[in-house]
């Protein structure tokens, strides 16, 4: 319960309000902004924009009460934040943390809940004495002698409100206020006739509709700058939004705004389905699907944006398949070597040494192939992603070799954490050099699994007391991926210091795909080191077997 003592009821008040204001901060706004949207789809007439700030107005309150994943609300988040505030600060947040929605009548100092009939005493506040006599609905809190006190806005309520609120029972909760609501935001814009029409959007500050607008007021094909913006925009919760907005600015009567968010959600659909074409944002699709299932059972939408999903979708993932590149039977055969050596040399297993041996073989391979190529036969050709599965929720030693081998390749190559919190690599780069950094991961995997093991035997490990084995074992891995990095960076510098051997092309190739990544709407960032302490004579140990791998004995056995 709230321990909120003196200070006088108009105190109290004032301090609840402001306090409710610095907890609006630890909303999230897309939230809002979709809920309120819920509250205005379907309404099938022209929106004021008073309306539409009553309708967000009523979302926020909504969601600072609504609990994350993690269950905590905006109030939780605040009451974390006040250290260092005032006792009545800290008493009055309590307060709003424990408060329900309840919809009563006010009476005076009494509280006359719906359908239960029994009378709870209240503390009469400056927002509930204009209201005495009426059935309201309201967030209340619970103070120490007992009393209920209204927290948040109390919202008067007519017979038809009354209907809703009861068909939750006497239950104080979320989804009964959200239901309330809904119906007099809908009840009362149909019930007016505005005299101008404001579209429901927030251009100012919402991402999504400052690319609507912009793209709806150009009223024709959309330049490369929409498609830049709308890339900015991808994932399913902004993909929903704007799917929803399609249906409401059609609503409103706003023909040129509804084409701009069908635009932007079919560029946002064709985004993420050459993601997953690449190997990428795995399941992205699905849980968009999933999304607009969702909102369709809380009413946020209607079937039509089903109909419009699946539609979008289709020509997405269509569009994802075409691959234009030319036929290129020199390069087929290289992929198909790479790709059987892959097969047998992952099934027999490999030391470092034998990993290292098959990277710089392969590596021989894609030169020969550079020097029989033309810088537009290289153009032509189409980049590829494929993604490694790691099975792990951590990042390990293995991870540091990740970047030296897309680098040692010509790739590109960045992390993913998926739905099940699983880390994954994604290579991406041209046709030949994306399978050779996948061979090369392999060949890698299979090593840190074979010298782990052989380390595990040898008698200083074995000679360690049990608690100590599990960092000896990091130690010695992150020592082997330090010294797997540096052979690899020093056989790169060698093949770039060769003279004219299939490496001319190189720049060519960071072009095409630093391109591929621009179109993909991909903007990679670098990820921080992980630090870690190390036991010194395993990590030595680790680094001396990293510096004796070799690859040539992986693909020569493979061949």
């Amino acid at each position: 319960m709230g321990h909120v003592r003196g200070g006088g009821d108009v105190e109290l008040a004032g301090r609840l309000v402001a306090l409710t204001e610095e907890a609006w901060g630890f909303v999230a706004q897309d939230k809002v902004e979709g809920l309120a949207r819920r509250f205005l789809s379907g309404v099938g007439w022209v929106v004021h924009g008073g309306h539409w700030e009553v309708a967000r107005f009523l979302a926020r309150e909504i969601v600072s009460m609504t609990p994350s994943m993690l269950g905590s609300t905006a109030f939780d988040r605040l009451a974390r934040a006040m250290k260092g505030r005032s006792g009545e600060d800290v008493q009055a947040v309590d307060l709003s943390r424990r408060s329900q929605f309840l919809a009563g009548r006010l009476d005076g100092a009494r509280f006359l809940p719906l359908g239960t009939g029994v009378a709870r005493p209240m503390m009469v506040m400056p927002s509930s004495v204009p209201l005495d006599g009426e059935t309201v609905l309201g967030r209340f809190g619970v103070l120490a002698d007992g009393r209920l006190v209204p927290v948040g806005m109390l919202l008067a309520l007519d017979g038809e409100a009354q209907g809703v609120a009861l068909g939750y029972g006497g239950k104080a909760t979320v989804r009964r206020a959200e239901a309330v609501y809904q119906h007099m935001v809908r009840r009362g814009m149909a019930s007016l006739t505005p005299p101008e029409p404001v579209s429901p959007f927030d251009p100012e500050s919402n991402p999504l509709d400052t690319v609507a607008a912009d793209w709806a007021a150009a009223d024709g094909q959309p330049e490369a700058r929409f498609r830049a913006r709308a890339r900015d925009l991808i994932g399913p919760p902004v993909l929903t939004a704007a799917l929803i907005s399609v249906a409401v600015a059609g609503d409103i009567g706003d023909p040129r705004l509804a084409r701009a968010y069908r635009a932007i959600a079919a560029f946002i659909l064709e985004f993420m389905a050459a993601r997953e074409a690449n190997g990428s944002a795995r399941g992205m699709m699905d849980r968009a699907a999933a999304e607009v299932e969702v909102a369709i059972r809380l009413g946020r939408c209607g079937s039509e944006t089903r109909a419009l999903f699946v539609e979008l979708r289709a020509r997405a993932e269509m569009a994802a398949r075409r691959k234009p590149g030319v036929e290129s039977g020199d390069l087929d055969k290289l992929v198909a070597r790479i790709q059987a050596l892959r097969a047998k040399t992952v099934e027999q297993g490999c030391t470092e040494q034998e990993a290292l041996a098959a990277a710089e073989k392969v590596a021989e391979l894609l030169d020969r192939y550079g020097l029989s190529v033309s810088e537009l036969d290289l153009r032509q050709q189409v980049c590829e992603g494929i993604g490694v599965e790691t099975g792990r929720r951590r990042r390990g030693p293995i991870d540091d070799c990740m970047g030296s081998i897309a680098v040692f390749f010509d790739c590109r190559v960045w992390g993913e954490t998926g739905p099940d919190g699983t880390i994954r690599y994604v290579f991406f780069g041209l046709p030949g050099d994306v399978q050779a950094s996948v061979y090369l991961h392999d060949l890698i995997v299979l090593a840190f699994a074979g010298e782990t093991a052989a380390y595990q035997r040898g008698a200083f490990y074995l000679g360690l007391d049990s608690g100590r084995k599990r960092s000896a074992t990091t130690s010695f891995q992150a020592g082997l991926a330090r010294g797997i990095v540096e052979k690899l960076e020093s056989l790169r510098r060698a093949r770039d210091t060769q003279g004219s051997n299939g490496r001319d092309l190189v720049p060519v190739k960071q072009s095409i795909v630093e391109q591929e990544l621009e179109r993909l709407g991909l903007a990679l960032r670098r990820g921080s080191a992980t630090r870690r302490r190390v036991i010194k004579d395993a990590y030595e140990a680790g680094e001396e077997a990293g510096r004796k791998f070799e690859v040539r004995q992986g693909i020569e056995g493979g061949s």
